[in-house]
């Protein structure tokens, strides 16, 4: 597969943030990229030499020409180099270069060309010595398994996972849970988990089992919704009512008249994730609780439904407006969205809108309910 050299590296020279103030190493690239045609085999090797010396220090360096200018063969052959340089794709752990957005969406994009970078990340975020992890910095550890799981899940990371499932990190554990699980398709697998002392490990695990569709993992998922810890049986149900189960409503509303203030709001999240229209008035009375987690959570669930509503009414109307019939029949899709798609979403009491800033950031950690 030919590789888009040239407009991969140029779409992250434009969002990669490094300082403006040039550096010492500026000034000698610079000269490089300038004179690169009048001796381009001798440029070439100076380039990689100073590559080599200093990556990240010539990464900044690149950056700042490139974003000046593009164009010409020296800035070619500097994008090139770039692209074959592991110093590109470990830029994407660094959150003073990138947002973890941005830096999942080039991840996303840039796994195309190379199947390999989500092992590559994970080597990096977890270096190793004799098979050992060693040396691990838990915050590029954890920003690499959030970008290694918004890639395709492919079984070659299944290895380096296993040792990761035994991190001392809780969030490194369960989120190798989530990728072990995804990856390995493995029901049996999972339901060795929920034996698990940290509710956060089992519940990714569950988790995994999204979009899984065997009776291995329907009874694993059945079990886990009888667990006692909110988050790990929340999940369980928005894995069931993927599969079609009846009972998901039933068991969710019951949920959310739990005496426990965060099983309420893991019925508020699950309840946003399934989006049945039955807990509409359930969510709506969840908006006045006591707890601000659950008021919190069924916000936005009821944002969540409202805004899968609108696009599936949106769709509903660009397809009776292609047809043939579009004339009539739009005229009657508008009238049964009126009543279909809300305007808006009930919003809390006056009272609970005037709630602190922080209770709000707090009602966010519910949002791996």
């Amino acid at each position: 597969m030919d590789v888009p050299v040239k407009q991969l590296v140029g779409e992250y020279v434009k969002a990669v943030q490094v300082p403006d103030t040039g550096e010492e190493e500026d000034v000698f690239l610079q000269g490089l990229v300038d004179d690169f045609q009048s001796s381009s085999a001798m440029f070439k090797r100076d380039m990689r030499r100073r590559l080599e010396k200093d990556p990240p220090g010539f990464l900044r360096a690149a950056c700042r020409i490139l974003k000046a200018n593009s164009t010409g063969p020296g800035a070619d052959y500097l994008m090139e180099l770039l692209w074959g340089n592991p110093v590109l794709f470990g830029s994407l752990i660094d959150a003073r270069l990138l947002p973890l957005g941005a830096a999942i969406a080039f991840a996303k994009r840039w796994v195309a060309y190379d199947p390999m970078l989500d092992i590559k990340l994970l080597h990096m975020g977890f270096p190793t010595d004799g098979g050992a992890v060693r040396d691990v910095d838990i915050v590029r550890a954890r920003r690499v398994l959030a970008l290694v799981n918004e890639l395709p899940p492919s079984r070659h990371i299944l290895f380096p996972l296993v040792s990761l499932l035994r991190s001392p990190d809780a969030q490194v554990r369960s989120k190798a849970a989530t990728l072990y699980g995804r990856t390995s398709h493995n029901a049996e697998w999972v339901r060795g988990r929920l034996g698990e002392a940290d509710a956060r490990v089992r519940a990714n695990a569950v988790e995994s089992l999204w979009g899984e569709d065997s009776d291995a993992a329907q009874a694993v998922l059945k079990e886990a919704s009888r667990d006692h810890h909110h988050r790990v049986a929340a999940n369980a149900w928005i894995g069931l009512d993927k599969m079609g189960a009846r009972d998901v409503v039933a068991s969710l509303i019951r949920m959310a008249e739990s005496e426990d203030p965060m099983a309420r709001a893991a019925a508020a999240f699950a309840m946003g994730r399934t989006g049945h229209a039955e807990f509409k008035p359930v969510l709506e009375q969840l908006l006045k609780d006591s707890s601000p987690h659950a008021r919190s959570q069924a916000l936005r669930a009821l944002v969540r439904m409202t805004k899968r509503q609108r696009s599936a009414a949106d769709a509903v109307k660009a397809e009776l407006e292609a047809s043939p019939e579009a004339e009539g029949a739009s005229a009657e899709a508008s009238a049964a969205q009126g009543d279909a798609v809300p305007e808006t979403v009930a919003e809390p009491a006056p009272e609970e809108a005037q709630e602190p800033a922080q209770e709000v950031a707090e009602a966010g950690e519910a949002a791996d309910a």
